[in-house]
């Protein structure tokens, strides 16, 4: 016999009120969960992207959801960017931890944006997430930490940015100009000292070159054929903070020079919200080297606190 509608709708709504954390994962594909030590890990993927996300037993009921840097064949857990133990010293502070391979490889400022954004509504709907959430990102990440929280102010409550790339049209230019030097004339350019070996400069070529193609690829074009598709995955022409946003940048960063950082802080003066901005820069740090990273933990307990005064 057919049940009538009402039943079937209340029945439904059982489901959805009652159905547990790992239910609902069901969603995505894949999905897994394994008791871990102070913390329950899934992992699944999600429209294409991988994800993981670690809940402490201990959970404060906030989120940190982090946004990797640049490179191929990077995977949630890379070992330069957010690696295991970094997420697991957040975990054991008692935060939730979430981070996503964005499901593309390059210069995907654009789809990783989407990711992390799809991937942070669905643990808050999920996991009933009702404390803070915030957004960690570095280099690449940084950049898509930054797009994220100008996007969406009424979701995340504060952004940390490591090393972040605020525009992609100063590092087109830049990546331009390296492409075609040679180790000497790169040193003179950037003022590289004697210290640092040619290897490594030309390392930094070999990444300029990497990334103009990818630069390219994103924006459908070069800067001059396509300049409005560079600023619209650059966050220095789309500033519109609403939160806290901290940002640790090196002063010896070749690969994103200082100057995004600068370009950034003087973005956020012109809109009279530099109360929402902190920028601090470590003399002798490079690009989110060691010294960057060190940082990262103490900056983020400082977001939290300060977010508090805002009331969001």
């Amino acid at each position: 016999m057919k049940k009538p509608a009402s039943t079937l709708a209340f029945a439904l709504i059982l489901l959805l009120l009652f159905a547990s954390p790992l239910a609902l994962l069901a969603n995505a594909k894949c999905p897994q969960s394994i008791d871990k030590d102070g913390y329950t890990e899934f992992t699944g993927n999600l429209d294409g992207a991988d994800f993981v996300f670690r809940m402490p037993k201990d959970w404060n009921g906030m989120l940190v959801v982090g946004c990797r840097g640049y490179g191929v064949g990077i995977s949630v857990d890379d070992a330069f960017f957010f690696d295991k133990t970094f997420a697991l010293t957040l975990v054991g502070q008692g935060y939730a931890w979430a981070a996503s391979d964005f499901g593309e490889e390059g210069w995907c400022v654009q789809k990783a944006v989407i990711r992390i954004h799809q991937l942070t509504e669905y643990i808050k709907n999920n996991f009933e997430v009702e404390g803070k959430i915030f957004l960690i990102g570095a280099s690449f990440g940084g950049g898509v930490a930054l797009l994220l929280g100008e996007k969406y102010p009424e979701l995340y409550s504060g952004v940390l940015d490591l090393s972040g790339v605020k525009d992609a049209k100063a590092l087109y230019v830049l990546a331009l100009q390296v492409s075609g030097l040679s180790v000497g004339e790169i040193r003179s350019l950037l003022n590289i000292p004697p210290i640092i070996p040619d290897a490594t400069i030309q390392l930094l070529k070999n990444v300029c070159i990497t990334t103009e193609a990818a630069l390219t690829v994103e924006c459908g074009g070069t800067l001059e054929e396509k300049p409005q598709a560079y600023e619209k995955i650059s966050p220095v022409y789309n500033v519109g903070i609403k939160m806290p946003v901290i940002t640790v940048h090196g002063a010896k960063d070749i690969r994103v020079p200082l100057s995004q950082a600068t370009a950034y802080q003087n973005a956020v003066a012109s809109l009279g919200k530099s109360d929402l901005y902190r920028l601090y820069v470590l003399p002798t740090a490079g690009h989110y080297d060691a010294q960057v990273i060190a940082q990262a933990i103490s900056r983020l307990n400082e977001l939290v606190a300060w977010s508090n005064t805002f009331g969001s």
